[in-house]
């Protein structure tokens, strides 16, 4: 197993919450800080650069709400709540869904470019509320959230080809009667399990079970695909971008590593996606940006975000070969950023070292993965069996 020594030693985890005092582990997150300085305006717009428009997306701000709340950050959280509500929800975000994209128009406008939501921010979004209002005590954001659970519930959740599935937005995924197109990376388990205690009568539970087999049925050689299409019980590759398994799937690694070792759904979940460390490993420790989920051949170098995405599921499988190699790119990455060119020590791997290329910025989605990897890793916050979240700054 990839035990607390070695992560020490990789400087990526420590021992556990209740003793943070004791190990140095502190309220304040140094990386959040940077995201925000980087990605965050004052007025609480987070801006994804990885694209000219230098647009914002509801996921953007729904992550970064999350992590927000993991930081303690509460005026981070309000201002990045009030952004949310006024730019992408028409100031009221339980009448709603938040339109997924803001940014200009080809008039030279700001304002929703595409009205249309985003499923999985808005299960992120409502998530952060319902927790916000749980850890600091405001039962106005709970009830927020519920009203966006509900919201949810009525435009993206569907019965289809037997499951109980969630659409990725409400217009444009229900392709006909028998066929739909999902994002398998959509749906967090631990997530589902909060839901669930909050609306016992929800969907939730069904979708907990249902995200497993969805997970299963389009990951035949344990590789997840971005995209796929469920038609009539049968998976299928989506045309749009057939069998490949990149920027949306790396977050299916990542969800599954982040469930607690409680559920009874996270070894069968985990099982599901095996089939990445045979990939690594065939291309000597290089984690791929692409990825043929049916014949397992991997192209491209991953941005060292993937790594930090792919820490926790590694671990998670018990397997320290994999999680170690995983955590050398993080932290290779992390010290060709704030030192000198150069810098890496002669000791780094050779595919630390060729994932480890200083960004030059930093890109939005890679920061928001390496949060993710690193903070759960460094046990800054966490998901108990039910759901709830748990952070350093309430334990």
């Amino acid at each position: 197993m990839f035990t607390r020594r070695a992560l020490l030693q990789l400087g990526l985890a420590l021992p556990g919450a209740a003793a943070a005092s004791r190990t140095g582990l502190s309220a304040s997150w140094p990386q959040w800080e940077a995201y925000a300085a980087a990605f965050i305006q004052r007025d609480g717009r987070v801006i994804d650069d990885q694209h000219a428009t230098r647009y914002t997306t509801s996921e953007g701000q729904a992550y970064s709400l999350f992590f927000a709340l993991v930081a303690g950050d509460r005026t981070r959280f309000e201002t990045l709540l009030d952004w949310t509500r006024d730019h992408l929800a028409g100031g009221d975000l339980g009448a709603r869904l938040p339109g997924w994209r803001w940014g200009r128009h080809d008039d030279g406008q700001w304002g929703l470019v595409d009205a249309n939501a985003a499923s999985d921010a808005d299960l992120w979004l409502a998530y952060a509320l319902l927790e916000a209002g749980r850890l600091w005590r405001e039962p106005g954001w709970r009830r927020l959230g519920r009203r966006v659970l509900a919201l949810s519930v009525e435009a993206e959740v569907v019965r289809a080809g037997g499951l109980t599935v969630l659409l990725p937005g409400p217009l444009g995924f229900r392709l006909d009667e028998d066929t739909v197109r999902l994002n398998p990376s959509y749906l967090v388990l631990p997530q589902l399990r909060r839901f669930a205690a909050e609306q016992p009568d929800g969907p939730w539970r069904d979708l907990a079970f249902d995200t497993v087999r969805c997970v299963q049925g389009a990951a035949p050689r344990g590789l997840a695909p971005d995209w796929v299409r469920l038609r009539a019980g049968r998976w299928l590759p989506d045309s749009t971008a057939p069998d490949v398994g990149s920027y949306d799937a790396i977050r299916c690694y990542l969800w599954a590593g982040l469930t607690h070792a409680g559920d009874p759904l996270r070894a069968p979940l985990l099982a599901s996606l095996r089939g990445m460390a045979g990939v690594i490993r065939a291309r000597g420790g290089v984690p791929p940006q692409h990825v043929n989920v049916r014949d397992g051949t991997g192209s491209g170098t991953a941005p060292s975000g993937f790594a930090a995405a792919l820490l926790p599921c590694f671990h998670a499988l018990g397997d320290a070969a994999q999680a170690q190699a995983m955590a050398a790119i993080v932290n290779a990455a992390r010290t060709a950023r704030q030192g000198p060119a150069g810098a890496l020590p002669d000791a780094v791997a050779p595919s630390a070292r060729l994932l480890a290329q200083p960004e030059q910025p930093p890109t939005y989605y890679d920061q928001v993965l390496a949060l993710f990897g690193t903070g759960f890793m460094a046990r800054r916050y966490g998901f108990r069996a039910d759901g709830s979240l748990w952070t350093v700054w309430r334990s």
